[in-house]
């Protein structure tokens, strides 16, 4: 056996493996940025939906590279870092998708395009829905905060909301308020919108007693 053929062949084995590893390490970072741009315009208004099938694609890419066995400390410790930079991306995103959904702030700042209200359409509050159901046309109460909260919802999820209709709506809280007034005997009610396990959820329920 010719060693020295055999540690030259090592040797060129490894410099390859450190070249792949590079590559994929840049590739990530690539990634990673379009990622983080992709939000960016998402939370502008630029972006009708959030980029979930990137961002899917990145965390495959991440995971794979994790069970990769890598030699060089330096390239690990590079990894390392790039998934604690990735996990606090992803933590601002879902905190801004959260107070996006709810019409609130994040950090002092007011988000892009936040829902109305039902009272002026400068802070978010659930719908008054005293009386629906029963009411005359002239005192018809508006649904659509409530509706325009319900689609914002659903866009964030990635959902397609082209097909909502406000009629369609407008009958399911009138329906819902129908019967939680059978149920509870209470003529004043509120809605609200939530998000619970991945599904957007219309909960209506009595409204709290003033004083």
């Amino acid at each position: 056996m010719d060693w020295g053929r055999h540690v030259r062949a090592r040797k060129i084995t490894r410099s390859a493996m450190t070249v792949s590893i590079d590559s994929e390490l840049a590739a990530l970072d690539r990634r990673m940025t379009a990622l983080k741009v992709d939000y960016e315009r998402f939370f502008s208004g630029d972006l009708k939906l959030p980029p979930i099938a990137a961002r899917r694609e990145l965390e495959q890419f991440l995971k794979r590279l994790g069970n990769e066995d890598i030699d060089r400390a330096a390239d690990r410790f590079r990894l390392q870092a790039m998934e604690g930079r990735y996990n606090a991306m992803r933590e601002l995103w879902e905190k801004k998708l959260s107070a996006r959904e709810q019409g609130r702030t994040l950090a002092g700042r007011p988000l892009a395009h936040p829902p109305p209200s039902p009272a002026d359409a400068s802070s978010p509050g659930p719908v008054d829905a005293a009386g629906a159901g029963d009411v005359k046309p002239k005192r018809r109460v508006d649904f659509s905060p409530l509706f325009e909260r319900y689609c914002t919802a659903r866009r964030t999820l990635g959902e397609d909301v082209s097909k909502l209709r406000y009629d369609k709506f407008e009958e399911q809280v009138l329906r819902q308020a129908e019967e939680i007034r059978k149920r509870t005997g209470c003529k004043k009610l509120v809605f609200e919108v939530h998000t619970q396990e991945g599904r957007v959820r219309l909960i209506g329920r009595p409204a709290p007693a003033k004083g």
